[in-house]
């Protein structure tokens, strides 16, 4: 049985950051957490059944993501993860990825999280290491609590460290706090960062404020000068631009999201989560009391076509360096072959793609029009 990919909701958190639209709901996690393990179980348990009956599913890679895991006790994912070895095959991770917030990360909570449980890979959420950016935010740490996590960290032993970073935060004529801030991450010399362009996503508490003008950010010119600083940076300190918002030092890609992005079948447990099963992707309510009221009841999904699939394999590979590989796109129709090449060869006459070894990559100045470039082929 070829390993897939467990991804683990957790909806809780202390208060909803600006920016987030993931689903999260603040302030329930001490009435709630139990039951929601539970629930999780309980999923875990009609997966099994449903899908596989008596084998059980290897897990190639883990992910706790959120919402903030780290708001919940070590104890918590102990009790979780032994529940779930009943469902599924945990004994040859490859990588288990624990996402936290930097106020969580004292020692004491590192090295149980370390001693106890299989996560050897953080992905802290640093957002920026300037006070104000994470003001704006609405972000509970602070910068000297975003270094100090890191510093906390690799004395518990951990060395796969990644953290998140924003830019584009501010409407200004200065990029200053931003390269600052990759000055900073620099000097952290980690192995793996992502770098997300601040958008303004509907429901959010950002776009509220954005409505009312009561907050601005960078506007396209500034934005491209970031992003384009950013690669730079990447370029000087030895970090491979793997996916749009991804860099890594050679060979430490984030391996889980690599697999998404690959089109590796996960299955996810939690409020919101997504599964993908090669043609089929199923999905739990966006809502922490429906998902309680009926963790192991039917989820929504759908069956999907050569068409989607297609469609969905373009848009994340013009994504990454690899581009798209034209042995993958073999496993599609020859008519959805003749159309990409057809509409390939147009971007690659006006520069957006190149061809590298058999693959269709978009060149490095446009990489940030990406989802542009890709539809295209829809």
């Amino acid at each position: 049985m070829k390993p897939i990919g467990l991804y683990i909701h957790i909806p809780f958190c202390r208060r909803k950051c600006a920016y987030c639209a993931f689903y999260s709901v603040a302030g329930q996690e001490g009435s709630k957490a139990e039951a929601y393990g539970q629930a999780l179980l309980e999923e875990a348990g009609q997966v099994f059944a449903r899908r596989y009956g008596s084998e059980k599913p290897l897990i190639g890679t883990l992910y706790a993501g959120g919402g903030t895991p780290s708001l919940l006790p070590v104890g918590f994912y102990v009790r979780l993860l032994a529940g779930l070895s009943e469902f599924f095959d945990l004994s040859r991770l490859q990588e288990a990825t624990f996402e936290a917030n930097p106020e969580h990360l004292a020692p004491a909570y590192l090295e149980e999280l370390r001693d106890r449980t299989p996560f050897g890979r953080l992905s802290i959420g640093v957002q920026s290491f300037f006070d104000d950016d994470l003001a704006l935010l609405n972000r509970k740490h602070t910068g000297k609590e975003a270094l100090l996590s890191v510093e906390n960290a690799r004395k518990a032993g951990f060395s796969d460290i990644s953290v998140d970073l924003i830019y584009g935060l501010h409407a200004r004529g200065s990029d200053s706090h931003w390269r600052e801030n990759l000055r900073i991450l620099a000097s952290l010399q980690l192995p793996h960062f992502s770098a997300y362009a601040l958008t303004v996503e509907p429901g959010t508490l950002l776009e509220k404020r954005f409505s009312r003008g009561q907050a601005r950010i960078a506007g396209e010119l500034l934005l491209e000068e970031e992003y384009f600083c950013l690669q730079d940076f990447a370029g000087s300190q030895g970090y491979e631009a793997y996916e749009i918002s991804n860099y890594a030092r050679p060979g430490k890609y984030a391996l889980h999201n690599t697999n998404y992005w690959r089109g590796v079948p996960y299955i996810g447990l939690g409020a919101s989560a997504h599964s993908f099963f090669g043609n089929e992707r199923r999905w739990n309510p966006a809502s922490l009391p429906d998902y309680l009221a009926d963790p192991a009841g039917e989820k929504e999904g759908e069956m999907l076509e050569a068409e989607d699939l297609y469609h969905e394999y373009v848009m994340t590979a013009l994504r990454t360096q690899w581009g798209v590989d034209m042995n993958e796109l073999s496993r599609f129709p020859l008519p959805l072959r003749r159309e990409f090449l057809a509409r390939a060869a147009r971007q690659v006459e006006i520069g957006n793609l190149r061809v590298d070894g058999g693959r269709y990559v978009v060149v490095p100045a446009r990489r940030l029009l990406a989802d542009g470039i890709a539809s295209d082929f829809f």
